[in-house]
């Protein structure tokens, strides 16, 4: 019978330290993976977000109020799942680095190492939908603005043509006879 070596302590330390090291390699792995994913979805939905802007602008210049009204809610439900991406991004990015609230450009810190070429292109492709969409807000907050403002002016020309209705009633205004002239007729 052939005897097996002996395994020394400090061996057995160095695999259970390398399978630690191997797990926690794999989490992080699995963890930037599901950032992944997390900062593509949330890139959809604020692609979402920027289409019902447009569609709520169209809807301004059309004047219909029933697609002004569903672009509302349109973009009510789009923020809503949006915020719930985030918090899931929140919860991801804590599992990661141990802080909720790292920010995206400090991940190669974080992790200890560069970032795989898809988790970059992810941030990268959030952060520019990001911008367009800011560009489209303020768009809108520029045309809704001015259709309040021009919707103000038409009521005020509408309600200005005539004098104001007064608050009580008065006297009725009293009929002017023209004044009498007596006529000489003989003479």
């Amino acid at each position: 019978m052939r005897r097996r070596p002996r395994e020394r302590s400090g061996d057995r330390v160095l695999a259970l330290h390398a399978r630690a090291h191997d797990e926690a390699d794999g989490t992080v792995a699995r963890g930037i993976a599901e950032l992944t994913a997390v900062l593509g979805r949330e890139q959809q939905l604020v692609d979402e977000l920027r289409a019902a802007l447009a569609r709520q602008r169209d809807a301004v210049a059309g004047d219909d109020p029933d697609a002004v009204d569903a672009s509302v809610h349109a973009l009510g439900r789009t923020l809503l799942t949006l915020e719930e991406a985030r918090r899931r991004r929140s919860e991801v990015v804590r599992a990661l680095t141990g802080r909720a609230d790292a920010p995206l450009g400090e991940l190669e810190q974080a992790v200890g190492g560069p970032l795989p070429e898809p988790l970059v292109r992810a941030r990268r492709g959030l952060r520019e939908a990001a911008m367009r969409t800011a560009h489209e807000v303020r768009i809108n907050q520029h045309v809704l603005r001015r259709a309040l403002e021009a919707g103000d002016a038409f009521l005020q020309q509408l309600f200005a043509g005539g004098a104001d209705p007064s608050p009580a009633y008065g006297r009725p205004p009293r009929a002017t006879e023209a004044p009498a002239r007596l006529l000489d007729r003989t003479g």
